[in-house]
């Protein structure tokens, strides 16, 4: 038997202080003074509480001896009251209190006490009847006071509330076993709001369904009827099927008590556990499954299948194919028709050789082999051909090829003319002497024999830059040829530029904006030839407009480039104008001014600026207004003093930043989704990992905010808001998986997506 006590707080005749006590009924001023301790009915404290049964409860006031009855709650009024002097009296507490307040009556009103009285005394939880119990039968508690348990719990907190108990009283509750109950130890509470819990202490067993051993449904198949029998199946709430499926059942008793649950095995069963689950939630396995499956399948045909074919599968339980997944594909196809013995399923063109899958229902599949028709090389018309001509293959089934491969890499991609004769383009770069591989539309290659590819006899570069060379744009490009000869001109982009040939040396002026895949013609009187080559592009140009000596002394002035000297409005603003100097060694101060041709500082160049000892040039970043002042007014005059001008450049800084898209888009408050377009932005413009990526807008809202999507909805930057600058510009820099993102076209999408508020989008461009 397992008891708990309440502790009892100390024993304080003050432990309830009741400083405003309720009354329930007015007294007459005429018969009772409520005044504290001055003659009137005034109850200040009582105590103890908690106070055990049987004990004596006190009461502290003024005027207490004109009590007649204490009414405590579970109790008859009590009327043995002993009064001690007029401030106090004292009362037996009987073995049925309950708690609750309790009330002093008088002869002409009541006063209730603001807190309840509580008690301490032993709960105990001796038996539980019967030991072993079955969901819906009556099972008894026996103990001590019992008559204040509120709840009884269950394992798994399956709780059953004072409300529902069958009959209860100081030394037994009943109550009806809950569906929902496990086996465990049960817990008895009073339901207080930190309660006390009394722990049984051995385990309840429930009763639950059983079996005498599962069944075993091996070659059952969907459709099947199957019959359980077992004890206790009336518990039974669910049947579920391996898969977590459930499936309806139903339940029935015989006269001779014999039980039994019957249900039919779905389409989708699975190998494994069929279960029944009682209200508790317990499963008990009753059947397991081993679902039957096609057998002796044989394909017709088996091989040489070409996309569209038509392939008959034969055997046993062939009414159990659902799908079929070819090798190669990763969506499943429909049977074209079925039957118990046959199959049919057309070929997907995209299907490879290899195990094509028969799906069934249970989520199994049965393998069989088929093999696909293969282009066969027989032979190539002339099997040594010159860089840059046409290859012709000779062989079968040359029309499932689809792109053709060359030693060193190139790729040509084909439209075959005919099933026996295919003629292929021949690169002039990624070309090597050696097997061409024919590739097929399934992805699928078959490879020919050897092709011995001979030097042209046109100017051509036998051997190109390795990709460690770093080759930029705005130098002289020199690279070793054959046939120099026979060369009468070079293009750039599609555009002639100046070259000198010198024996098997080719040296060609590359243009300055020259970048990534940079086209190189050379043109020869007997043929030409194209190479792709990476340039770095020369960001910068820097010009010498200006050399001598211009010393300015003491405030004197160089004015060569002033009144016509140079010719100003050829330059652009930004330009960075850079005077080279050298001090005078004996000053200890000097000062520098950019003048118009009358000697006025530009606007916005410094006026006169203070050199640093030891400093060699200065430069000074050219605006739209400085050179507007030096075209109107006469040109550039340096003047200052203590130093000796060598040197002016104009250094021109190339931007190759391109736009990909220009317009207006108003982002609103959140309230557009703007599908940029042309889907194909990004992928026309080249758009590659280490490139920049910038937005422009205009900002009219000072919380403006941006989200940006790939052209499928797909969040960029994590869903992030990101802000325009102060410029009104947000810069990314696009790494590879942003940059596969805003180039991978599917059959629908944008290059991006952009959303926003508070500013206006007016351009894209790349760098």
């Amino acid at each position: 038997m397992k008891k708990i006590y309440r502790l009892s707080a100390l024993w304080m005749m003050c432990l309830m202080l009741l400083g405003s006590v309720s009354f329930t009924a007015c007294l007459s001023e005429d018969d009772v003074d409520t005044n504290q301790y001055k003659g009137g009915v005034n109850l200040n404290a009582f105590g103890p509480s908690p106070v055990a049964r049987g004990g004596v409860l006190r009461f502290l006031g003024s005027g207490l001896d004109k009590v007649t009855g204490v009414e405590i709650p579970g109790c008859d009024v009590i009327s043995d009251i002993e009064v001690v002097t007029t401030n106090e009296i004292r009362v037996t507490v009987p073995q049925t209190a309950m708690p609750g307040f309790v009330t002093l009556k008088m002869t002409n009103g009541t006063i209730v006490t603001k807190t309840k009285l509580t008690y301490t005394e032993p709960i105990s939880m001796d038996r539980l009847t019967p030991a072993t119990v079955k969901p819906g039968s009556v099972l008894t508690i026996d103990g001590e006071y019992l008559n204040l348990i509120k709840e009884v719990i269950f394992a798994d907190n399956v709780i059953v509330v004072q409300e529902d108990f069958v009959s209860q009283d100081r030394k037994q509750i009943k109550l009806t076993v809950p569906e929902e109950a496990q086996n465990g130890k049960i817990i008895i509470s009073d339901g207080a709001e930190i309660p006390n819990w009394i722990y049984s202490e051995n385990e309840l067993e429930v009763v639950l369904p059983s079996v005498e051993a599962p069944l075993d449904l091996t070659g059952k198949k969907p459709g099947d009827e199957i019959v359980v029998k077992g004890k206790d199946l009336d518990l039974v709430k669910i049947v579920r099927m391996p898969n977590g499926e459930e499936v309806e059942f139903a339940y029935d008793k015989s006269e001779g008590g014999e039980e039994t649950i019957t249900f039919i095995l779905p389409e989708n069963a699975t190998d494994g556990a069929v279960v029944m689950i009682p209200a508790s939630g317990v499963e008990v396995a009753i059947a397991n499954i081993g679902m039957a499956l096609p057998e002796k399948v044989v394909a017709t045909p088996a091989d040489g299948l070409r996309g569209d074919d038509v392939i008959t599968l034969t055997g046993v339980n062939m009414e159990l194919v659902t799908t079929i997944t070819f090798p190669g594909m990763e969506e499943a196809v429909e049977p074209a028709s079925k039957s118990a013995t046959e199959v049919k399923v057309a070929m997907p063109a995209a299907a490879i050789s290899g195990d094509l899958l028969l799906n069934t229902a249970s989520g199994t599949s049965v393998p069989v082999a088929i093999a696909t028709l293969k282009p066969e090389f027989m032979s190539f018309a002339n099997d040594a051909v010159s860089l840059g001509g046409d290859v012709t293959i000779q062989g079968k089934n040359l029309d499932l090829v689809v792109k053709v491969v060359y030693t060193g890499g190139a790729e040509v991609e084909v439209i075959p003319a005919s099933a026996t004769e295919l003629t292929v383009e021949m690169p002039t770069m990624g070309t090597e002497s050696g097997v061409l591989t024919l590739v097929m539309a399934n992805g699928e290659s078959v490879e020919t024999g050897k092709l011995t590819i001979n030097a042209p006899e046109f100017c051509y570069i036998p051997v190109l830059p390795g990709e460690e060379t770093e080759l930029k744009g705005g130098e002289i490009f020199e690279i070793g040829v054959a046939n120099g000869d026979k060369l009468t001109g070079v293009q750039v982009n599609s555009q002639n530029v100046q070259y000198i040939i010198n024996g098997d040396k080719l040296y060609i002026s590359i243009p300055q904006a020259a970048g990534k895949g940079t086209k190189i013609t050379l043109i020869s009187s007997n043929g030409t030839i194209d190479y792709s080559l990476d340039f770095i592009p020369a960001t910068e140009i820097t010009t010498v407009i200006w050399t001598g000596a211009g010393d300015v002394g003491s405030w004197g002035a160089m004015s060569d480039l002033s009144w016509g000297g140079y010719d100003w409005s050829t330059v652009t603003a930004g330009t960075d104008l850079t005077i080279h100097f050298v001090e005078y060694e004996t000053a200890d101060y000097w000062q520098m001014r950019f003048g118009n041709g009358s000697w006025a500082a530009l606007p916005g160049s410094g006026g006169d600026i203070s050199l640093e000892a030891g400093a060699k040039s200065y430069t000074l970043t050219l605006t739209q207004e400085m050179i507007d002042e030096l075209v109107n007014n006469g040109g550039l005059v340096m003047t200052g003093c203590n130093y000796i001008i060598g040197k002016i450049t104009l250094t021109e800084h190339i931007s190759l930043e391109t736009a990909v898209w220009k317009g207006s888009l108003d982002m609103a408050a959140w309230s557009v989704n703007h599908e940029m377009k042309p889907n194909t932005m990004f992928v026309d413009a080249g758009l590659k990992a280490g490139m920049t990526l910038r937005l422009y807008f205009d900002v009219y809202d000072a919380d403006s905010k941006v989200k940006l999507f790939d052209g499928h909805w797909g969040g960029l930057f994590d869903g992030a808001e990101l802000v325009p600058d102060a410029s009104g510009v947000i810069a990314i820099s696009v790494d590879d998986n942003l940059a596969t993102k805003l180039t991978t076209l599917i059959d629908w999408g944008y290059s991006f997506i952009v959303q926003g508020t508070g500013c206006t989008l007016t351009k894209v461009t790349i760098e």
